[in-house]
């Protein structure tokens, strides 16, 4: 009898992807968030060691049918040494003795530095945040002065391969939907993949608020 299962939400819906957190730490403090100050990290030693994510993810892999596998923080390229993590995990193979689709959720600042170990590591996909294109909002949203390394790193990412390269950016009432048709443009001319974001309570800074979250209608 063959031992695996299809993992099944109430809805009757097939889950195949996994995402795992690296690490709670980020080099940014967004607004919507983290608190710019104060926060409580994790001890590094609660963290999963490499060899602990591999395993649990090899049992996702080989008993439940997960075929891709995102890695996030915090902000995933913190943590030392991650193209050593992804070359782990790109040993694994699906029930079709497919290599598992890796992809990651990054902020893009280190992707300067990174983009190539991670591609060469065995990386499929990589999906940049960013949350505006003005430089003086940049800072207001991040409490960072990287806005250019971002773009800098959206440069490395496909220059090394990484494609399709997606966007995602949080739309938030009064604070970047005057950018919408921008953030279309700018993907539309360097061949990104914009996917506008609800605003969600995360509540890390306690700075969600119901009045600024933009529908899908009103992005269209």
């Amino acid at each position: 009898m063959d031992p695996r299962k299809h993992l099944i939400d109430s809805y009757g819906r097939e889950i195949r992807d996994l995402r795992i957190s690296v690490t709670d730490r980020c080099n940014f403090r967004c607004t919507y968030c983290l608190p710019e100050e104060g926060i409580d990290w994790l001890p590094r030693s609660e963290l999963l060691t490499f060899e602990e994510i591999t395993a649990i993810s090899r049992i996702f892999v080989e008993r439940f049918y997960v075929d891709s596998i995102r890695l996030t923080g915090g902000e995933p390229t913190v943590r030392a040494q991650l193209p050593r993590l992804v070359s782990m995990l790109a040993t694994l193979k699906t029930h079709e003795g497919k290599k598992v689709n890796l992809s990651m959720t990054t902020n893009g600042v280190t992707l300067p530095l990174i983009a190539e170990p991670l591609r060469d590591a065995g990386l499929d996909r990589i999906n940049i945040s960013l949350d505006t294109l003005r430089a003086d909002r940049f800072l207001e949203i991040t409490k960072r002065p990287q806005f250019e390394r971002v773009l800098e790193g959206i440069e490395a990412a496909q220059a090394v391969g990484f494609h399709p390269l997606k966007l995602n950016v949080v739309a938030m009432k009064g604070i970047n939907d005057d950018e919408i048709v921008d953030f279309a443009t700018f993907g539309r001319d360097r061949g990104l993949q914009v996917r506008f974001i609800e605003f969600m309570p995360l509540d890390g800074a306690n700075a969600w608020d119901q009045a600024a979250v933009l529908s899908a209608d009103e992005i269209l």
